[in-house]
């Protein structure tokens, strides 16, 4: 996906500053779990996020 950004868990806290509080983002990881912690914390921020729901294992679209 053009403009996908890696952002593990574990280093979100100091990698935030790398992302736009102005701007829309949508998190994912493998099930859902992660990104969802990951939205929690993200809004708490003040970023606009979207946890992806089942992950990318719920992908059912085709990949590149």
């Amino acid at each position: 996906m053009n403009g996908a950004q890696h952002f593990p868990l574990s280093e979100l806290a100091e990698l935030k500053d790398k992302l736009d509080n102005k701007e829309s983002y949508y998190v994912m990881c493998h099930s859902g779990g992660r990104s969802a912690a990951a939205c929690d914390f993200l809004s708490k921020e003040g970023y606009n996020v979207t946890n992806v729901l089942g992950g990318i294992s719920a992908w059912r679209g085709e990949t590149v």
